[in-house]
C-alpha cells in the first residue's frame, strides 16, 4: 500500500493535560506490513441538490449558522465493526474505513474516546492525515471530534500495545457528510462579500483583538459560527469564549484559531492547524443571545492568542468594530464610525446594540457570535443577526454585554459569575496577553472622537484615546495635533497606565471654516523616551464642516414597529451625509422631528423599513414629510409600504445679497415644463437649472432682458433648482415639474 505522509494538523487539547495537539508520526498502515483489505462502513447518500436549495434560504439569515454538512448517526466501536490484526510483538491494530458517498469532506464525532498510554489513533486518507492522537487527547467528558478531512473516504486506525490491550475505547457516534466544500465554497476562502476587509489589514491597531477571534463548528460540527476568547477579571488565562446563544455550542465542538489570510489581498488561504476540541458550557441567555463556554484546554503559546477586554457599562459606544468569519471565510474586520444605538432585536427594547450602517466591511452568515468592540477596544456585545450586507445600508444587531452581565440572578444565565469570580464589581477589562507585550514602551493612539464626519457649525473639540501596549507602566505622553497640515500643537498627559490600560484627553476647541478638512494627531515621547513601535502612533479624521448651515426638517411618524424604520441622507456624490439614530416600537407609533444640518446642494433621502412593509398601513398609519429652511414642504408621504422610499431633493438659502423675494418670479410652479422667469430690472443675469442630483439641465448665459421662457418639458418629473446669478448676488428657487 502506498505510504501516506503524515502531517501534523488540526487537533486538539484536553483539560488538565499537556494539550490536545496532534503528535505527528505515521500510521502503522503506511509501513505496508498490514493487510490491504480494510472493512468499509458506508453511510446513506444525501440529496445535495435539495440541501443546497434549503441553504439558499437559510443562508440569508445571520441568526441561522451556515451549514456545510449533514450529520449521519452511526453506532460503531472496536467490537462491532472494523478488523483487528496482530503484530509479531503482540501489539494489535484496529482499522475501519468510513465511506460517505460523494462527500466533499468527512468529519467525525465520538461519544466515547479513551486512549491508554502508548496507544495512538489516526484518521487519514489519500489527501491528508490527522494524528497521531494519544492519551493526552483524552477528555473528562469522554468525547472526541475531528475536523473535516478531504474526500468521501476516511480510514480510522487504532494502535494498541500488548501491555494495555482491551483498555482503549473508540465509539463513533456520527459522521458529518460534507456536501458543501469546506475549503472552497463555504469555509469559503475568498467567498465572503467583496466589501469585506481581511483582518490582517488592521493589525497595526487591532492586532491584539484579531488574535482573540475564533471560528467554531457547531450543530454536531456541521455548521459555522464566530466567537472570541475573552479575559476574566483575575486575568488568569481561563480560556473562556464568548459566542451567540443561537450558535448552540456543545461540549464536543471544534474551535479554530488564527484562520486568517497573511495579506490584505485575499490570495492566500489561512491555516487550519490551530484548533481545540471540546468545551464546558458555562452560561447562556436568550434576551441578549449570548453563550459563554470554557475551552477544554488553554491555548498553547504557539497559538499566540489574546484574551479580549470588555465593558459591562450600558453607554452607547461612539464607534463599533466587528471581527468575524463571514460564511466561514478567513478572518475579517468591519468598522462603524458612528454612535451605536440602543435597540431591541427587530423590536422595542434595549437589550441590543444596533449598528446602523457599516462604514467598511459588513457581516454575513457565519459571523454570528462574533464580538463587537467599542472605541476603547472592549467587547460590548456579540452578533445576533441583522440585514447588513455588501451593497446596502441595513442594520446589524448585537446582544448587549451589559445585559448579559447580570440580567439574570441565575449564574448559568449571566457573565458576571464567571468573568468576575471574586465579585470585585469591575465595570471593564482591558484584555490579557499570556505571552506578554513585545515592547517595553509602546503607546498606541486608538481613537479620535468628537469629530463627526459632518460638523454642523464652526467648532470641533477632539478627544484623543490612547492605550499602553508596553510592559512598562505609562506615566507621561505627548499628544500632537494639527489641522489641514498647518502648525503642530502639543498637549502633555501625565498619569499611570499599566499594560493595556486606556485613557483619554480632551483637546482645546478648534475653529474651522466651512469645507473639507483633515485633523491629524499623534502620540510621542512615552515616559520622556522613544516609543519602540511608531507604527501605531498616528491617526487622522477627514470631515466636512458647515459653518453656515441650511436647516431642513424631517417630520416622521412611525407605525407600531418604529424599530424597523431608519433613514439616511446621501450627498450628491452618494456618500452618507447624516442618518437616523434608531426609534422605538410603540403602539400608535412614535412622532419624531429630525433637523437636518445641510448646505446649498442636492441630496437624496432614503427611508427604510427592515421588515419591508413601510409605515402604512397594516400596523399603524405612519407618515413622513420634509420641509426646507423656509418651512415649505419638499415632499410628503403617507402610503409607504415597501422596504425603501427614495426622495431626491435640493435645498438652498434664498439669497446671498440684499434682494427681496419679490425681485425673482418663477411661474407657474408647479409646472408641466413651460416656465416663465422674471426679474425686476434688465441687468445681465445668468440663468441655470439643476436637477435633483445637481446636474445642469438648462443654462442661459445672457438673460439681459430681465425675462426668460424656459422649456423643460423634456425633463423628468421631480424637483429642480432654478438659479439666477448677477453681479450683485444670486437667488435660488425650487421648481416642481409634474
Amino acid at each position: 500500500m502506498k505510504r501516506i505522509a503524515a502531517i501534523a494538523t488540526l487537533l486538539f487539547f484536553t483539560s488538565g493535560l499537556s494539550g490536545q495537539i496532534s503528535h505527528g508520526g505515521d500510521p502503522v498502515t503506511s509501513s505496508g506490513s498490514l493487510s490491504t483489505s480494510i472493512p468499509v462502513v458506508s453511510t446513506p447518500k444525501v440529496d445535495a441538490h435539495f440541501l443546497r436549495s434549503e441553504d439558499a434560504v437559510t443562508d440569508l439569515h445571520k441568526d441561522i449558522p451556515p451549514r456545510f454538512g449533514v450529520v449521519q448517526t452511526v453506532s460503531i466501536n472496536l467490537q462491532n465493526a472494523g478488523s483487528w490484526e496482530n503484530l509479531p510483538n503482540g501489539d494489535k491494530v484496529w482499522r475501519l474505513e468510513i465511506h460517505a458517498p460523494d462527500a466533499i469532506s468527512i468529519n467525525l464525532n465520538f461519544s466515547g474516546f479513551y486512549l491508554p498510554q502508548g496507544s495512538t489513533f489516526f484518521v487519514f486518507n489519500q489527501f491528508q492525515t490527522q494524528g497521531a492522537f494519544n492519551y493526552t487527547n483524552n477528555k473528562t467528558t469522554g468525547e472526541f471530534s475531528t475536523a473535516p478531512i478531504r474526500g468521501d473516504r476516511a480510514i480510522l486506525e487504532y494502535y494498541e500495545p500488548a501491555g494495555v490491550q482491551g483498555q482503549g475505547i473508540i465509539e463513533l457516534e456520527s459522521v458529518v457528510h460534507g456536501y458543501r466544500d469546506f475549503w472552497k465554497q463555504l469555509k469559503a476562502f475568498g467567498s465572503s462579500g467583496s466589501c469585506n476587509v481581511n483582518a490582517i489589514c488592521d493589525t497595526t491597531y487591532w492586532g491584539n483583538e484579531i488574535r482573540s477571534g475564533v471560528m467554531l463548528l457547531t450543530a454536531s460540527n456541521s455548521r459555522f459560527c464566530s466567537g472570541a476568547l475573552i479575559a476574566n477579571v483575575p486575568q488568569d488565562g481561563t480560556p473562556f469564549v464568548l459566542t451567540a446563544n443561537h450558535c448552540t455550542p456543545s461540549s464536543n465542538n471544534i474551535f479554530m484559531f488564527n484562520y486568517q489570510s497573511p495579506g490584505c489581498t485575499t490570495t492566500t488561504d489561512g491555516p487550519l492547524t490551530q484548533t481545540i476540541s471540546g468545551c464546558t458550557l458555562r452560561a447562556t441567555d436568550t434576551p441578549s443571545d449570548f453563550y459563554l463556554v470554557e475551552l477544554s484546554s488553554i491555548p498553547p503559546a504557539g497559538y499566540n492568542v489574546f484574551y479580549s477586554g470588555w465593558s459591562n457599562v450600558d453607554v452607547a459606544p461612539t464607534k463599533g468594530t466587528g471581527i468575524h468569519h463571514p460564511v466561514g471565510d478567513v478572518k475579517k474586520i468591519s468598522h462603524d464610525n458612528d454612535l451605536l444605538v440602543s435597540a431591541g432585536y427587530y423590536s422595542a427594547g434595549n437589550d441590543h446594540w444596533q449598528v446602523v450602517d457599516w462604514n467598511s466591511g459588513t457581516t454575513q452568515g457565519g459571523s454570528s457570535g462574533s464580538p463587537l468592540y467599542d472605541q476603547n477596544h472592549r467587547i460590548v456585545g456579540q452578533l445576533h443577526g441583522g440585514d447588513a450586507a455588501c451593497g446596502n445600508d441595513a442594520f446589524d444587531y448585537y446582544g448587549k454585554f451589559s445585559v448579559s452581565w447580570d440580567n439574570s440572578a441565575n449564574t448559568a444565565q449571566q457573565l458576571k459569575f464567571w468573568l468576575d469570580p471574586g465579585n470585585t464589581g469591575a465595570n471593564y477589562s482591558n484584555g490579557y496577553d499570556p505571552n506578554g507585550s513585545a515592547f517595553s514602551l509602546d503607546a498606541v493612539l486608538i481613537d479620535v472622537s468628537g469629530i463627526n464626519r459632518f460638523i454642523c457649525g464652526d467648532t470641533i473639540r477632539p478627544k484623543i484615546t490612547f492605550r499602553n501596549h508596553g510592559s512598562t507602566s505609562l506615566t507621561s505622553l505627548k499628544i500632537n495635533y494639527q489641522l489641514d497640515g498647518g502648525g503642530i500643537s502639543t498637549v502633555n498627559w501625565n498619569g499611570n497606565l499599566s499594560t493595556y490600560d486606556v485613557d483619554s484627553i480632551m483637546l482645546p476647541a478648534i475653529y474651522v471654516a466651512s469645507g473639507d478638512h483633515i485633523f491629524s494627531t499623534s502620540c510621542s515621547d512615552p515616559n520622556s523616551s522613544t516609543d519602540q513601535n511608531a507604527l501605531n502612533d498616528t491617526a487622522s479624521v477627514a470631515f466636512r464642516s458647515n459653518a453656515d448651515p441650511t436647516i431642513a426638517a424631517l417630520y416622521l411618524h412611525t407605525d407600531n414597529f418604529g424599530a424597523e424604520t431608519s433613514w439616511i441622507v446621501r450627498d450628491a456624490s452618494g456618500k452618507i451625509y447624516t442618518q437616523s439614530t434608531g426609534y422605538q416600537s410603540v403602539n400608535g407609533g412614535e412622532q419624531i422631528t429630525e433637523y437636518l444640518c445641510l448646505y446649498d446642494s442636492c441630496f437624496t433621502l432614503v427611508i427604510k423599513d427592515e421588515y419591508g412593509d413601510g409605515f402604512c398601513c397594516t400596523f399603524g398609519n405612519g407618515s413622513a414629510y420634509l420641509t426646507d429652511n423656509f418651512g415649505d414642504t419638499i415632499f410628503s408621504n403617507t402610503t409607504f409600504n415597501s422596504d425603501s422610499l427614495v426622495i431626491p431633493f435640493c435645498i438652498a438659502k434664498n439669497s446671498i445679497d440684499e434682494y427681496s423675494l419679490d425681485e425673482f418670479n418663477l411661474f407657474p410652479n408647479p409646472s408641466n415644463g413651460l416656465i416663465n422667469v422674471k426679474t425686476n430690472n434688465a441687468s445681465d443675469y445668468q440663468l441655470t437649472v439643476f436637477d435633483a442630483m445637481g446636474r445642469t439641465v438648462y443654462h442661459e448665459p445672457n438673460m439681459n432682458s430681465g425675462t426668460a421662457n424656459i422649456d423643460l418639458s423634456h425633463c423628468r418629473k421631480g424637483i429642480y433648482l432654478v438659479q439666477v446669478l448677477g453681479e450683485s448676488g444670486r437667488q435660488v428657487r425650487r421648481l416642481v415639474l409634474h
